[in-house]
């Protein structure tokens, strides 16, 4: 099976999000306010094709001042409109993201190779 591209673990931690924050960006590079949002916006965002770039923390973060364990940081831009950073923090490490992503996949193939009359959302319970 391939491997899953920042932007396919992306969608996933947006799923898993604990926290969202919506950061916009002045002309400087400097933040201009910091909103909550939430994955399924930036989800939406990522899907309709905004400019990307992602980056995430391979190592747990100290708990104290933070919301979860890991920190995905994600700058997009979308058409003429200035930047937005966002900030999504989840509890699940890259890895455990692979691993249900690759899941999903295997999930799917068993679905897909299932006579149409027999396909059901989870004939195998939920994942």
């Amino acid at each position: 099976m391939d491997q899953p591209s920042s932007t396919d673990l992306l969608l996933i931690a947006c799923e898993l999000a604990v926290k969202v924050e919506c950061r916009p960006q002045r002309g400087d590079g400097t933040d201009a306010a910091v909103y909550v949002s939430s994955g399924d916006t930036l989800a939406r965002r990522v899907r309709a094709g905004a400019k990307i770039t992602v980056s995430s923390n391979a190592e747990v973060m100290e708990p104290g001042l933070n919301v979860a364990c890991f920190c995905w940081t994600v700058v997009m831009q979308v058409g003429a409109a200035r930047k937005t950073k966002y900030l999504v923090w989840i509890d699940a490490t890259p890895q455990e993201l692979a691993a249900l992503w690759q899941a999903r996949g295997e999930a799917k193939a068993v679905r897909d190779s299932l006579p149409h009359s027999q396909r059901k959302k989870k004939p195998w319970g939920p994942l």
